[in-house]
C-alpha cells in the first residue's frame, strides 16, 4: 500500500501477526556454556524479523521477474533473428502508427552500426582490464585524422560496431561472441556468414611509383585471379615485385624488407566486395572477414605457399600471398623462411589468427 507505514506498533503482539510466547533466550553476550538467560522483549527482533518474511518473498519474486526480463533481452542480442522483445506492461499503444515508429528507429540503430555494438557489448561484455588494441577494436577510432586521442574529428572505421566478434554456435544451443582473431575456420564457416562479395573478380597493379614495382611471377598472378573469381572480389596489388639484391638492388631504392617479394615471386594486396569504388575489406569485421577467408582459402587451393594476414598485420586490411618457396626450389630465390603462415605486427606464426593456421594446416 503506497504511501501506508504497515510497520506494527507493537512487533511481539496479535497486531504484528507474531505474538508473543514464553521461549526464553540465551543472553547474547553470554559465553559458551552460559545458562545466563534474558527477558523474551529484549529478543523481539527475533519474531519481528520473521514478519518481514513474506515482504521480503515478494521483492524477491520481482528481482525474479527482473532478471527473467534480463535474460530475455541478453538472449536477443545474440541474434536479430529472434524477434522484438515486448513487455506485458507496455504502455505505448500497439497502433500502427507506434509500430511503425519503433521499426523505424530500430532500423536506424542497424544501419548506424549501434544496435550492433550494442548486442555484442551485451553478449561479450568488454574487459576493461585488458588494455590490448585488439580488446578495443569495436569502440577505437580509425581513418588518419579520425581518432580519440589528438583528433577533433571522429571517423568509424570499418571493423566499428561489433565487428571484431563473431556470434560462434555452441553444442550445448547457446551462443558465444568471439575475437575475429581467435574464431576457428569451422566456426566462421557455421557463422552463415556470406563468403561472397559482389565483384567481377578484377585483379589490378596498384604499386607504381613504390619500391616494389615491379610485376608478379605468372603463376601467382593466376592465383590471385582464382581467388578474386572464388569470393566475388576485385584484388588491387599494393606491393608487388623487386629487384633481388644479387641482381643489383638496393634496400630502400629498389627493394625493401623481406626477400620473398625478389623477381615478383610475393604480392601484398587489399579486396574489394563491391568494386573497386567500394572501400577496402578488413579481418576486423565479421562480414567482411568470411569474404577474405573465402578468398585466402581459394589462393592456397591454387598454389599458395604463404599467406600472411590478421591480428593488426598490415591494418587488417592486407593480405600477403607468396609463391616464394616455388621460386626457391627453382633456384630463383635464396634464404626463404619455411613458415607458412603468420599475422601481427611483427608478422610473427605466433600471432596468425587461428581461421590462417588453419586455412594453411589443412
Amino acid at each position: 500500500m503506497s504511501g501506508v507505514n504497515t510497520t506494527p506498533t507493537t512487533p511481539n503482539s496479535t497486531e504484528s501477526g507474531h505474538p508473543g510466547n514464553s521461549m526464553t533466550h540465551t543472553g547474547v553476550d553470554a559465553h559458551e556454556g552460559s545458562t545466563v538467560t534474558s527477558n523474551p522483549d529484549e529478543h523481539s527482533h527475533v519474531h519481528f524479523d520473521d514478519g518481514y518474511k513474506l515482504h521480503f518473498g515478494e521483492i524477491a519474486s520481482l528481482f525474479e521477474d527482473i532478471q527473467a526480463d534480463i535474460r530475455i533481452i541478453t538472449d536477443r542480442a545474440t541474434s536479430l533473428t529472434k524477434g522484438l522483445y515486448k513487455r506485458d506492461a507496455d504502455t505505448t499503444a500497439p497502433n500502427a502508427a507506434n509500430i511503425a515508429l519503433q521499426a523505424a528507429a530500430e532500423v536506424n540503430f542497424d544501419a548506424t552500426g549501434i544496435l550492433s555494438q550494442l548486442n555484442a557489448e551485451m553478449s561479450r561484455p568488454t574487459n576493461y582490464a585488458d588494455t590490448t588494441s585488439q580488446n578495443y577494436a569495436t569502440v577505437q577510432g580509425g581513418g588518419t585524422s579520425g581518432n580519440f586521442v589528438g583528433s577533433n574529428n571522429y571517423q568509424r572505421p570499418a571493423g566499428y560496431a561489433s565487428a571484431s566478434t563473431v556470434i560462434v554456435q555452441n553444442d550445448d544451443g547457446t551462443t558465444t561472441a568471439k575475437r575475429t582473431g581467435d574464431v576457428t575456420l569451422q566456426e566462421l564457416e557455421a557463422a552463415g556468414l556470406a563468403t561472397t562479395g559482389s565483384a567481377s573478380g578484377n585483379v589490378k597493379y596498384g604499386n607504381q611509383g613504390k619500391i616494389r614495382n615491379r610485376p608478379l611471377q605468372q603463376a601467382l598472378m593466376d592465383i590471385l585471379i582464382a581467388g578474386a573469381n572464388a569470393a566475388n572480389v576485385d584484388v588491387l596489388i599494393t606491393s608487388g615485385g623487386q629487384l633481388a639484391a644479387r641482381d643489383g638492388g638496393v634496400d630502400g631504392r629498389t627493394r625493401t624488407g623481406s626477400n620473398r617479394h625478389d623477381n615478383g615471386y610475393a604480392a601484398d594486396v587489399v579486396i574489394f566486395k563491391d568494386g573497386f569504388q567500394g572501400r577496402e575489406l578488413s579481418s576486423r569485421n565479421s562480414d567482411d572477414l568470411a569474404i577474405m577467408v573465402a578468398f585466402m582459402k581459394a589462393c592456397k587451393d591454387a598454389g599458395a605457399t604463404a599467406i600472411g594476414q590478421g591480428n593488426n598485420y598490415m591494418g587488417d586490411t592486407g593480405i600477403h600471398v607468396d609463391i616464394a618457396l616455388t621460386g626457391q626450389s627453382a633456384g630463383q630465390l635464396t634464404k626463404i623462411s619455411t613458415a607458412s603462415f603468420w599475422g601481427g605486427k611483427d608478422a610473427k606464426r605466433g600471432l596468425a589468427p587461428q581461421y590462417l593456421s588453419d586455412i594453411m594446416t589443412a
